[in-house]
């Protein structure tokens, strides 16, 4: 095998794979990409977890087709170092790989391309385009909330179901706390094949959301058995659903609460910021205190001290005091674009509920705590 590429188209590939490929594994093979060259003038980068699995198309000046893996993370160190010029990978005896641009030459001890573990064949996916601008919205809305309790499988991901005749919705929780957006993400959602929801993995979540970011072009989404497939100028993506039944969400989200009011958005985020310095490293818990007129933020913590800070508002309801996590506020707050928010409570036991304003399509519930 040998093929010479621009150093940046290289680099695209290999910076794309960092985010599959296992740093620390068992498996030194699932550490390396898949270099794969083809007399057509291109060459395929592949990256594999065996949970998610990346491929992309590049175009390249091949001499002798073959194939050969390679350390992703080290080869990825050295091309974004070299200048912007053609690099040149030769396959060598015994799997080793010879890279050389200009007067600079690196020898690489690789592994054989037959034991990389092959991705699934998802040529027969039902694939429908899909707004880039849309899913990445989606995703940045929901994946914070995600939990990362190994022990709640189901809960490791975003609920994608379809919603109405036109409309997507993504759901996340952690059990503390749940986001919640409706989109019309399909260009055509006639074609869209998702007639029950799919729970998507929050890793193959974020390299969705990398590739989107990196680039706005057109791209698409589809099925095929327990896969999820991602496509988008010559880069595939496919990610294994994860198995289990997400929980029934709709019971969490208030249909309806009797105190709502409009805050803020910024100034209250930079109070939480404030005051929950002085709240319990373990569960950042802190109060909100509804008085006519104002919203106390407050915590006590008797290792440290007292802190209390009040925003104006216009409320003339009854006293509520009730407990939140800063952090779940915060991370909430985060993720609404609008200089108001709508937030909706019951009494201290009930959820908070956070809106933008004026926008129904968009729902952060956290659970209140005890302090």
């Amino acid at each position: 095998m040998k093929f010479s590429i621009d150093t940046d188209e290289l680099a695209k590939g290999l910076y794309r794979a960092q985010g599959i490929v296992e740093k620390k594994t068992a498996m030194p093979i699932l550490s390396n990409v898949l270099f794969t060259a083809s007399k057509n003038g291109k060459i395929t980068i592949t990256a594999t977890d065996l949970e998610v699995g990346m491929t992309g198309e590049h175009e390249a000046d091949v001499s002798k087709e073959g194939s050969i893996t390679i350390s992703a993370r080290h080869l990825y160190d050295i091309i974004r170092t070299l200048k912007k010029q053609k690099v040149t990978i030769t396959k060598l005896e015994n799997n080793w790989a010879e890279i050389s641009c200009g007067k600079i030459e690196y020898r690489m001890l690789g592994m054989a391309a037959e034991e990389f573990q092959d991705l699934p064949d998802v040529s027969q996916a039902k694939m429908f385009d899909v707004d880039s601008g849309m899913i990445r919205d989606m995703i940045d809305k929901t994946i914070y909330a995600v939990s990362t309790d190994e022990t709640r499988y189901n809960l490791n991901g975003s609920f994608l179901e379809k919603s109405g005749d036109e409309g997507f919705r993504m759901v996340a929780t952690d059990g503390h706390r749940l986001s919640m957006i409706d989109s019309k993400m399909a260009k055509n959602p006639k074609e869209a094949v998702f007639d029950d929801g799919v729970i998507i993995p929050k890793k193959g979540l974020m390299e969705i959301k990398r590739l989107v970011e990196s680039e706005d072009v057109d791209c698409q989404l589809g099925l095929d058995e327990n896969n999820l497939v991602f496509k988008m100028s010559g880069v595939t993506v496919i990610m294994r659903l994860l198995d289990g039944q997400f929980p029934e969400y709709r019971q969490v989200v208030p249909e309806k609460q009797n105190i709502i009011l409009q805050v803020d958005r910024k100034l209250l985020m930079e109070s939480l910021r404030r005051v929950s310095i002085l709240s319990s490293d373990r569960t950042l818990g802190l109060k909100l205190s509804l008085q006519k007129g104002f919203l106390r933020v407050s915590t006590s913590n008797p290792d440290l001290g007292e802190a209390r800070e009040d925003i104006e508002i216009e409320y003339d309801g009854k006293e509520l005091t009730i407990g939140f996590n800063a952090r779940y506020l915060i991370d909430a707050l985060a993720t609404i674009e609008t200089d108001i928010i709508e937030m909706s409570l019951e009494d201290d036991l009930s959820p908070g509920v956070f809106r933008p304003e004026g926008d129904q399509k968009y729902t952060c519930v956290v659970m209140p705590m005890r302090i």
